[in-house]
């Protein structure tokens, strides 16, 4: 099971909220929401309860805690794969279309409230795990669910023990190898971080259960381990014991990534999506985890949703945000990655495009993604560790050469945007296309800078308007800067209209379509190399 689309109208935090993941191709295994403390995040999870609760057993209502205006109408409707949809209305029962398929399991969720210091009482008695009993109804809820986990682990257990058919290798590589192999996998097999699952003795005359693990050389109880370890194995069994009952399901976990080291991180969450979520089911997960934006950047079958920055008392729709390293600053501030990247210089790039300006593998560089070419301009101008980089747009030559001036921690591309080195002529030379006629496309573009122009020039006043970095030059500048560029985009010489093209909504599509280009292998080329070099002033290597 998974989402397609999500709505929630006057639902917490959100006015009208729409999470569309309609567009893709497939279906994530992984959707990792981000964005700062307060955006709304964990709202989500409680828009599945409110949808799921009326299809499970015994669910509760909180209308105050829900809506976000007291007096208007709350409805959240959720579109999964395959046509399955779940909507609710103002608190009535939810309804499932078609109604023939099994949707009291289509959601399972656990709150960021889960761990267990200490092993404490008798634990909790029997639940029923299909249909999800013991869950909390609220997502600011303790989740209490690993006493169930235990009290049902064991009473498995002592099932097989006196069954006919009772084999100890059997039962342990049923109950105790999967554990432990995941625990190997993201501890490591270290003698300093190796942890194993060593005995579960159920709780009997009233003590507590008794849990313990091989850590390094020693038998350590379950008091002992870490706070991280615990919300490990707490994960771990949950997903185990619950799995069976949840095959075709969205599993949603606030903060699974609490207590953990950043080394930590990555390993849990490629160990739970690879290794535990069931294949025809999805996670969706909050963090501000680095781990975990790393993976969701690495994996295919990850996607990311940003909810930072947003108004949420007005309509949003969000959809997939670009794998780039602009969400860095969610999981490291700016301020902080100094002195976690010590020997890397800093620079802040307009935001879609991070990832692949450090995928041209520039020597001690880091590039972070920032807002717009304005956040850039007043972060690089408040903090001189840092370095800005911006597209160019619609700035003139003079302009350029005075912001440099200015500001010496800010450096201007020479094309319009990124996207005019990705898609250079000389760079798609330097790829080898089978087929590419660098004349045709040359002209193509030649052909596409008369077609734009007119338009262009007619909003090119407006265009500049919002650019921070020349509200301070002269009026006689800023008209010298609209000539330049009417002069230019006039002309036939290439490299003098090309700087003003757009190529980021501009390219002949329809020419470079045939060739499925990849821009991070597009930014690998020594032609890129050389080109953003010369935008930061690098110094260029000396051919042999």
């Amino acid at each position: 099971m998974n989402v397609n689309k999500l709505r929630l109208i006057n639902f917490k935090r959100f006015a009208d909220l729409t999470v569309d993941l309609s567009s893709l191709e497939s279906a994530p295994k992984l959707v990792l929401l981000i964005g700062a403390n307060g955006s709304g995040k964990s709202s989500v999870f409680d828009a599945f309860e409110y949808l799921s609760g009326p299809l499970k057993r015994h669910y509760g209502d909180f209308p105050d805690y829900t809506k976000k205006v007291r007096t208007a109408d709350t409805t959240v409707t959720c579109s999964l794969g395959g046509g399955f949809e779940i909507t609710r209305s103002n608190f009535s029962r939810s309804v499932a279309t078609p109604g023939s398929w099994k949707a009291g399991s289509a959601f399972y969720g656990r709150t960021s409230f889960r761990t267990i210091p200490l092993l404490l009482g008798s634990g909790r008695g029997l639940t029923d795990l299909a249909v999800d009993e013991d869950r909390p109804r609220r997502y600011i809820e303790y989740d209490k669910r690993f006493e169930s986990d235990i009290s049902q682990m064991t009473r498995r257990v002592l099932e097989e023990v006196w069954g006919p058919k009772f084999d100890a290798d059997t039962l342990k590589a049923r109950y105790v190898d999967p554990i432990n192999d995941a625990l190997a996998r993201i501890f490591a097999n270290g003698p300093a971080t190796s942890l194993r699952l060593t005995q579960i003795y159920p709780a009997l005359e009233g003590n507590p259960p008794d849990i313990r693990f091989r850590k390094g050389g020693f038998d350590v109880h379950y008091d002992l381990l870490s706070s991280g370890e615990k919300e490990v194995f707490n994960i771990l069994l949950n997903l185990f014991m619950r799995r069976d009952h949840f095959t075709n399901t969205v599993y949603f976990i606030d903060e699974l990534d609490v207590h953990l080291h950043t080394r930590l991180q990555y390993a849990l969450i490629e160990e739970v999506i690879e290794n535990w979520i069931p294949e025809y089911s999805q996670l969706w997960t909050a963090s501000h985890s680095l781990g975990f934006i790393d993976y969701a950047n690495d994996s295919a079958e990850a996607e990311i949703v940003d909810f930072d920055d947003l108004d949420f008392d007005e309509p949003q729709v969000l959809t997939p945000s670009p794998k780039t390293a602009h969400i860095f600053d969610i999981a490291v501030p700016r301020d902080s990655a100094l002195k976690v990247f010590p020997n890397r210089q800093l620079v802040l790039c307009e935001n879609k495009n991070a990832s692949l300006y450090n995928a041209i593998a520039l020597p001690k560089f880091l590039f972070v993604g920032a807002r717009d070419k304005n956040a850039i301009h007043v972060q690089t101008a408040a903090d001189k560790e840092f370095i800005g980089l911006i597209d160019r747009d619609f700035l003139g030559s003079g302009e350029v050469q005075v912001i440099c001036r200015m500001q010496t921690n800010l450096y201007v591309l020479g094309y319009y945007c990124f996207e005019n080195y990705l898609y250079h002529p000389s760079n798609l030379v330097e790829m080898s296309l089978p087929e590419f006629d660098e004349g045709q496309y040359r002209n193509l573009l030649t052909e596409q800078m008369k077609t734009s122009r007119d338009l262009l020039l007619r909003n090119l006043e407006r265009s500049r308007r919002g650019y921070e970095v020349i509200k301070t030059l002269s009026k006689e500048m800023k008209t010298a800067a609209m000539d330049e560029i009417t002069e230019a985009t006039a002309s036939d010489d290439f490299e003098t209209f090309y700087p003003f093209l757009d190529m980021k909504n501009n390219r002949p599509g329809v020419y470079l379509g045939p060739f499925n280009l990849n821009p991070m292998e597009l930014v690998q080329t020594a032609w890129m190399n050389r080109a953003i070099a010369g935008v930061l002033e690098l110094p260029m290597p000396v051919a042999d």
